[in-house]
């Protein structure tokens, strides 16, 4: 009975010990890297701004607060205007896009 309660135990101390958040295992600048991104999650907005991060772009008004759900709008807005990439790979390829208006495109850039 005394083996079952000590493991029983040890788990459980073990287990709340290594519940830090799996975001912290993070560099900052992988973080950027999903800032970058059109839509970046709310946690990974949250992460930012607990940091202090400012990433840089124009994204960086995002990190630094405001209305989030604003701030997506404009975000998309510049996406959708081809301002902004609707996809950017580690790499540094970006796929623009712009369907509205007269001149509509769709641009692939790979940088070498």
């Amino acid at each position: 009975m005394k083996k079952l309660l000590l493991t029983l135990l040890l788990s459980l101390g073990l287990t709340t010990i290594s519940s830090a958040g799996y975001l912290d295992d993070w560099t900052d600048d992988q973080l950027c890297v999903w800032m970058d991104n059109p839509l970046p999650p709310d946690y990974m907005v949250d992460e930012a701004k607990k940091r202090g991060l400012s990433c840089g772009g124009d994204d960086s008004e995002l990190v630094g607060g405001g209305e989030p759900i604003l701030d997506k709008l404009k975000l998309w807005n510049k996406v959708l205007r081809g301002k902004k990439p609707i996809y950017t790979a580690k790499g540094g390829t970006q796929i623009k896009i712009n369907p509205i208006g007269d001149e509509k495109f769709i641009k692939l850039f790979k940088p070498f």
